[in-house]
């Protein structure tokens, strides 16, 4: 079942890619999960300057259309196109990278570090906090959150 959703969820991305270009957006997150009989289709999209309200709803009411078309997703769905939030909790390898250059707090077995998001590598996270380099060791991390507000 996991396979067939994420066979689903790149078909979307080939799909949404286009439509984010034109707009000059990029993706943060796609999930799509099974809630009974139907499933809901979550797409987190961000812009430089941020997304607004109508341009979630433009690239929902788009996408909506082309996926009636493409018919990637069997059975019915919901379909939300939201921002990240301020406070978003970063698991994907996307979303992490998305998040360079951005404010984050990261909760260790050690405590909590924060500071903003430098680098992005397989074994370590480079924090910029107040100047001072910081290397937190992925494998040390239970959570990592956008700290924005």
């Amino acid at each position: 079942m996991q396979e067939e959703l994420e066979k689903i969820e790149k078909k979307i991305e080939e799909i949404l890619a286009p439509l984010l270009e034109e707009r000059r957006m990029v993706l943060v997150d796609l999930e799509l999960k099974g809630a009974g009989r139907r499933y809901v289709l979550r797409i987190f999209v961000d812009k430089e300057g941020g997304i607004s309200v109508n341009d979630c709803a433009d690239l929902s009411e788009e996408l909506s259309y082309i996926l009636d078309v493409e018919d990637p997703v069997p059975g019915p769905y919901i379909l939300e196109v939201s921002s990240p939030g301020l406070d978003r909790v970063l698991k994907k390898e996307r979303e992490l990278k998305w998040a360079r250059g951005k404010k984050v707090r990261i909760l260790t077995e050690s405590g909590e570090e924060k500071g903003r998001l430098e680098d992005v590598q397989e074994e370590t996270l480079t924090l910029d906090k107040d100047g001072k380099e910081v290397k937190v060791n992925r494998k040390d991390i239970k959570k990592i959150q956008l700290d924005e507000i």
